[in-house]
């Protein structure tokens, strides 16, 4: 893949993104909706390249919990018609660019996004799931559901 001068920032392509999914994308969203957007923005990239993706209901539920207003922020209630939206815009505006997401989110603000060749996706996602655990502890995995007994 060929640009005339450096990649576009992943960052700023996430941006660009999760905007397209908001009812007001001039304003500026609630954290949650903002988590939400690139969350959804995460997931198009990423399938509009073919890979598999982690269920994020789990994730989503944190966000409606905080903020019950949620969804009045989105042009719709519809999280696949939204992911759907952005993964048709991923792939018009930037077909070529073969870059997989492994991790992509926001601190104090900043978007940060982690990516690797699209060859190197596979080996990438373990190594990230693997330093969230030595990080962390090795905790639940976000679409896995635990067992009710005993609780």
């Amino acid at each position: 893949m060929l640009w005339k001068n450096s990649p576009p920032k992943m960052s700023e392509i996430m941006k660009e993104l999760a905007f397209t999914c908001l009812r007001f994308p001039e304003a500026m969203p609630s954290p949650e909706a903002a988590h939400a957007a690139l969350l959804f923005a995460h997931i198009a990239w990423n399938r509009a390249l073919g890979h598999d993706t982690p269920e994020y209901e789990e994730l989503l539920d944190v966000f409606l919990r905080s903020n019950s207003g949620l969804w009045s922020e989105f042009r719709s209630r519809d999280p696949e018609a939204l992911i759907e939206t952005m993964r048709q815009v991923k792939e018009q505006r930037y077909p070529e660019d073969r870059r997989a997401i492994v991790v992509c989110g926001m601190r104090e603000g900043n978007i940060r996004v982690e990516w690797c060749e699209e060859k190197d996706f596979p080996e990438a996602v373990k190594l990230a799931a693997n330093r969230l655990a030595a990080e962390h502890g090795p905790g639940r995995v976000i679409g896995k559901r635990r067992s009710r007994k005993g609780t």
